[in-house]
């Protein structure tokens, strides 16, 4: 519901703060997003999305900046200031919160595609799949190492979060959202670098979503090929399983769901 529907003022007025710390929320581990992301935050349409977003910008807590592609076009996004990061929060939180913020103009319009893409899919899992903590992949540990450390991971999704099993108890799953496909080569070092991150309990499974659902096939597809053909295997408890059961591993979904 509308804020301006509301007649109550207390009630009007805590629900204009329910709105923006919902942005804040998410903006501390996104940093930046589009409008129809951040409406869908705030459980609200585009219109008035862009009426709150536009009040945080007045209050300094949000940036305005846009993305610009080819031909002149131009895709706005908001970001948070350090304002933003540090607003309301608690002494303990402000002791351990990311303090990244946003600058206007680093939004690079070759990956804002994939980044936006990625918010969705942790909207859709947090959602619809009734996920928990969501973790983006620049806040996962150690992702500022270098890939030759021995903290690094090998490899690093899009997002880990934990998902509910069918024992009612929650499990970590990462989360990838592959938009453009990759060389053979690559793929083989993803995917051992998965398993290798299974094998340590970083997670127990990885969860691709392509553009559709032939796409996703596709992948599967190539996945298993490669699995067959450079022998990739699979450690647990001592023994080595192969591509059929290595395969089991990965989930391939389309886009389409969220």
């Amino acid at each position: 519901m509308s804020e301006h529907l509301i007649h109550d003022y207390a009630e009007r007025i805590t629900r204009a703060a329910q709105k923006e710390w919902a942005v804040l929320e998410f903006l501390r581990d996104e940093v930046y997003s589009s409008t129809a992301v951040l409406a869908v935050e705030m459980g609200i349409g585009e219109r008035g999305a862009r009426y709150v977003l536009n009040r945080m910008v007045k209050k300094g807590l949000l940036v305005r900046d846009e993305v610009k592609f080819m031909a002149g076009r131009g895709l706005p996004i908001w970001g948070i200031t350090a304002a933003g990061v540090l607003h309301d929060l608690e002494p303990d939180e402000v002791a351990t919160i990311n303090l990244r913020h946003h600058s206007i103009g680093s939004v690079s319009p070759v990956t804002i595609e994939h980044t936006l893409d990625v918010q969705r899919c942790r909207q859709y899992c947090l959602g619809t799949l009734k996920c928990h903590s969501w973790t983006p992949t620049r806040l996962l540990p150690v992702k500022k190492e270098q890939r030759s450390s021995k903290k690094g991971w090998p490899v690093y999704p899009d997002g880990v979060a934990l998902y509910p099993s069918k024992s009612s108890d929650y499990v970590p799953v990462a989360f990838e959202v592959e938009r453009s496909r990759k060389t053979p080569q690559r793929y083989v070092q993803i995917i051992k670098g998965h398993l290798r991150n299974i094998e340590v309990l970083r997670y127990q499974r990885v969860v691709y979503y392509c553009p559709s659902q032939k796409e996703a096939d596709s992948l599967k597809a190539l996945f298993l090929r490669l699995m067959g053909e450079r022998n990739i295997t699979h450690v647990v408890d001592d023994r080595w399983y192969g591509a059929q059961y290595c395969i089991k591993l990965f989930v391939f979904s389309s886009m389409d769901k969220f």
